[in-house]
């Protein structure tokens, strides 16, 4: 299973440089995801953008992310959109410990057969 996940950007135009390395660094992510889940069916990263306007921008930022059994949402905001991109991909990272050692759990029967 070499196959990337379908990771989309919705929110943000195509030409914005911070788009492109949101993009890259949550992909990374998720290509290592793949390993402790592996029914990844595809990623979503929706931008929402206020106060365009003035001088600084302030981004809601909420990834979603689809398995065959559920579904995974990360939401960050900020000013920076770096700083939402490095949260989104550590907490990401946070959780995908959890799934697994929980993989790994022992059985409580084969404990009591021993």
């Amino acid at each position: 299973m070499t196959d990337s996940v379908p990771l989309y950007l919705i929110g943000l135009p195509k030409d914005e440089p911070a788009g492109e390395l949101l993009l890259s660094k949550f992909g990374g992510v998720l290509e290592k995801a793949k390993n402790v889940l592996p029914e990844i069916i595809e990623a979503k990263i929706s931008v929402k953008s206020q106060n365009t306007e003035g001088t600084k921008t302030h981004y809601d930022v909420t990834a979603t992310i689809v398995t065959a059994k559920n579904q995974l949402i990360y939401s960050e905001s900020d000013w920076d959109i770096l700083k939402i991109s490095d949260k989104l991909c550590r907490k990401l990272e946070d959780n995908l410990t959890k799934h697994d050692s929980k993989r790994q759990r022992s059985s409580i029967r084969k404990k009591d057969a021993d």
